[in-house]
């Protein structure tokens, strides 16, 4: 669930930049693609909650190729890519030893 929380604070901080840089258009884009990506997220998790993990490492990537367009600091979207890149798989790591774990029997 915190990675899930951390995906919304991560996709939110594009939307309060296109607030400050943006149209009312870039707003509403960028809002929308956000909240497609976490029902599509919040929709996966059910099915597997490993891809989670996967959601924020495809979000380093929405950070290093598109972030620099978005309004916010330069600096900003590699080192978030790079944040997200370690996250993401550490994430995912992490969950898919603890699913390995508990199916394993006693």
């Amino acid at each position: 669930m915190q990675g899930f929380i951390a995906l919304c604070a991560m996709l939110s901080i594009y939307i309060g930049a296109r607030l400050v840089t943006g149209s009312l258009g870039a707003v509403a884009l960028e809002t929308v693609i956000a909240f497609t990506v976490l029902g599509l997220t919040q929709f996966a998790m059910t099915k597997w909650l490993p891809s989670i993990g996967i959601a924020i490492f495809f979000h380093g990537m929405y950070d290093a190729v598109w972030g620099p367009h978005t309004g916010v600091a330069d600096w900003y979207p590699p080192l978030c890519a790079g944040f997200d890149g370690v996250v993401g798989l550490g994430l995912l790591i992490i969950l898919l030893r603890k699913q390995r774990t508990s199916k394993t029997p006693p």
